[in-house]
C-alpha cells in the first residue's frame, strides 16, 4: 500500500499560523503603546498647559534684585511653552528659550520616560508636582559624563503665549520679582519724581520713557559689569540705565564705568502696597 505525506501541507499551516500570531502580537504592542499615550495624555493634559519659566532662577532674581548675579542659574531652558491643543499624534512640538538667550523647538511625546511619572522632553523628561493647588513643572536631565541626573523646576508666568514672543514670559516674572509697583524720588536735578512700573513693562512717570526691559540675556550682552534696564526697547529714543536696588530704593545711572561716584540719574523709592 502506498503512504502518502502530508508534511508540506502541514508546514504551509503552521507557517501561515506563526505569521499570524507574530502579526497579532505586533498589533497588541502597538495598541499598548497607543492606550499608554492616552493615558499620559490626559494625566498631563490639566497641568502642563502654559508658560513655564526657570523657579530657581526667578527665586535668584528675586533675593539678589539683580539678574547679573543670577547668571548661574540662568542655563539650560529657561522658558518654555506648552499647548497641548497642536497635539499631532502622540507629540507636540515645543518652543523653549536657552540661557535667556537663543529659541529653539524640542518635542514633548506622552511616551512614558524611565519611569510612569515622567514623559520624554527632547533627550530629556518631564514630569510635575502639585502643592496647595500649584503646578511644578519638572525636566530631568542625564549628564553622559557624569552619570548623574540633574533637575530643573519651571513655575507658570501666563496661560497663553504672548504676541510679543516667548521671553516675555520671563520678562513678566522678572518684573512682578524686583521692579514693578509705584515710586517716588528726584531726577539729578532734584526734581521730584512720581514713577510707576507696570508688570507687563509700560512705565509712566519718566519723561519721554514709556517702557523697559529688565536686561537678563548676558550672552547678547556679556561685557556689563552693573545690572541694566533698558527703556523705549528698539525705538529711535531707547535709552539705557545701569541700575541699583537697595532695599526699597532703585537708582539709575548713566555710565556704569563711573556707577560708585556718579549722582544717580533718578534716584526711586518704592512705596509700600
Amino acid at each position: 500500500m502506498k503512504r502518502i505525506f502530508y508534511l508540506p501541507l502541514i508546514l504551509s499551516i503552521f507557517l501561515s499560523c506563526k505569521s499570524k500570531t507574530g502579526d497579532t502580537d505586533q498589533d497588541t504592542t502597538v495598541a499598548g503603546r497607543l492606550d499608554q499615550s492616552q493615558d499620559l495624555l490626559h494625566q498631563f493634559k490639566p497641568l502642563i498647559n502654559g508658560v513655564w519659566v526657570k523657579k530657581d532662577y526667578v527665586k535668584k532674581v528675586k533675593k539678589s534684585k539683580s539678574p547679573l548675579e543670577a547668571v548661574e542659574k540662568g542655563t539650560g531652558i529657561t522658558v518654555m511653552y506648552i499647548d497641548t491643543a497642536q497635539l499631532k499624534g502622540d507629540s507636540i512640538i515645543v518652543p523653549v528659550v536657552i540661557n535667556n538667550h537663543e529659541g529653539i523647538n524640542t518635542r514633548l511625546r506622552f511616551q512614558a520616560g524611565k519611569n510612569t511619572t515622567t514623559i520624554e522632553l527632547g533627550d530629556d523628561e518631564l514630569s510635575y508636582k502639585v502643592k496647595n493647588g500649584d503646578t511644578t513643572l519638572i525636566i530631568y536631565s542625564y549628564n553622559n559624563q557624569t552619570k548623574e541626573t540633574n533637575t530643573a523646576q519651571y513655575i507658570k508666568a501666563m496661560q497663553s503665549k504672548p504676541a510679543g514672543g516667548l521671553a516675555e514670559g520671563m520678562n513678566l516674572m522678572i518684573n512682578q520679582a524686583i521692579l514693578s509697583g509705584n515710586y517716588e524720588g528726584t531726577n539729578t536735578a532734584g526734581k521730584k519724581i512720581i514713577a510707576k512700573f507696570n508688570d507687563n513693562g509700560k512705565v509712566t512717570g519718566l519723561p519721554g520713557l514709556t517702557t523697559y526691559f529688565v536686561q537678563n540675556d548676558h550672552i547678547a550682552d556679556p561685557r556689563h559689569s552693573h545690572d541694566e534696564i533698558i527703556f523705549n526697547l528698539n525705538a529711535k529714543d531707547q535709552k539705557a540705565y545701569s541700575f541699583i536696588i537697595n532695599k526699597r530704593t532703585l537708582s539709575l545711572y548713566d555710565n556704569a564705568d563711573k556707577i560708585q561716584s556718579n549722582k544717580p540719574a533718578y534716584s526711586l523709592k518704592k512705596k509700600r502696597e
